[in-house]
């Protein structure tokens, strides 16, 4: 039986996460696992403790939290440079939002998710690493995400939604909520960018998702035919109408028919340059940077302990010309 490491963050679901340890912990030692365990403190904890868990020989790093801790454990498990991880990876889901459990088919019962975590076997799965701007400084930020980034509205929706607004209105509402109040200050320019070395403009752009999961954030999500392990992410841009059918069409970005009226572009690497006033990187849940931005896929790059693979979702066809090239 392989070592596990597991890093806890006793904030997670605004610190009631905390009251499923003893079953994860009792359900460990009855089935007699090697574990060790450390708990985060602040933002980057969890990347130390998986990073030195995985050089101290740990085979499996697990986060036990939400998409967050996620984040960051696997963020963890790379060096700057890699382009695969340094140990597997498991999850014990303990947040609000399970966008990447969703996707991977891993349960949100705890007994369930040890299970699989003792019996399943790591299949690798693809990744995004995105190069940014720091938010306050002059520098380069190299990190890895899973999930989706969004460009445009998916900043300010996601620093409304963290502020409080999930915690007083639950998860879905309370996101619903910051995107409306979102909407009613956002000016969308027109953004420019690089897809697969071909330049594309999306004229007053609401938002651009770039990423590999369907399940964007808290309900919020794309129908579009995409694997964990196909070697490509999309790019779907929300662009070229008014603000008024933009609040017609809202239903469709939680039942993911959107795709019917902005097809998905499926690719391998895109760049957005700096439009010259600093706009908001935000990706897996929070605003983490500014423009320029670069976002490439790292093919089967995280070993993840997950159950079998199952098909992609429908959708209809990725298209290969963006917007107005």
């Amino acid at each position: 039986m392989p070592r596990y490491f597991l890093v806890l963050n006793p904030s997670s679901r605004s610190f009631q996460a905390r009251h499923s340890w003893p079953l994860l912990f009792e359900t460990l030692d009855a089935r007699g696992v090697d574990y060790d365990f450390a708990l985060t403190r602040g933002d980057g904890d969890a990347v130390r403790l998986a990073r030195q868990a995985a050089r101290d020989g740990f085979e499996v790093v697990v986060a036990v939290g939400g998409d967050g801790t996620i984040n960051e454990v696997v963020n963890g498990l790379f060096d700057a440079e890699s382009r695969t991880a340094l140990a597997a990876f498991g999850v014990i889901y303990t947040g609000t939002s399970p966008d990447f459990c969703g996707y991977h088919g891993i349960p949100l019962d705890t007994v369930a998710a040890v299970d699989l975590l003792l019996n399943g076997a790591p299949r690798p799965v693809d990744l995004c690493r995105i190069v940014h701007r720091h938010p306050a400084e002059e520098t380069t930020v190299h990190r890895i995400f899973s999930c989706c980034a969004n460009f445009g509205l998916g900043a300010a929706v996601a620093r409304g939604a963290n502020s409080g607004l999930r915690k007083r209105w639950g998860d879905r509402l309370g996101t619903l909520l910051a995107l409306l109040h979102a909407l009613a200050s956002y000016r969308p320019p027109d953004l420019r960018v690089q897809i697969d070395g071909r330049e594309a403009v999306f004229p007053g752009l609401f938002n651009l998702f770039v990423g590999k999961s369907p399940l964007v954030a808290s309900g919020i999500k794309l129908s579009l035919e995409i694997a964990p392990d196909d070697g490509k992410m999309y790019a779907l841009p929300l662009f070229g109408i008014s603000r008024a059918r933009l609040f017609a069409i809202l239903p469709s970005i939680y039942t993911g028919t959107i795709t019917r009226r902005f097809p998905p572009i499926f690719a391998r690497r895109v760049e957005i340059p700096d439009q010259g006033d600093a706009r908001e990187v935000e990706y897996d849940g929070d605003p983490r940077g500014r423009l320029p931005a670069s976002i490439e896929v790292l093919p089967r790059a995280l070993p993840l302990i997950r159950p079998a693979m199952r098909p992609a979702s429908r959708c209809p066809r990725g298209r290969s010309n963006p917007g107005r090239v």
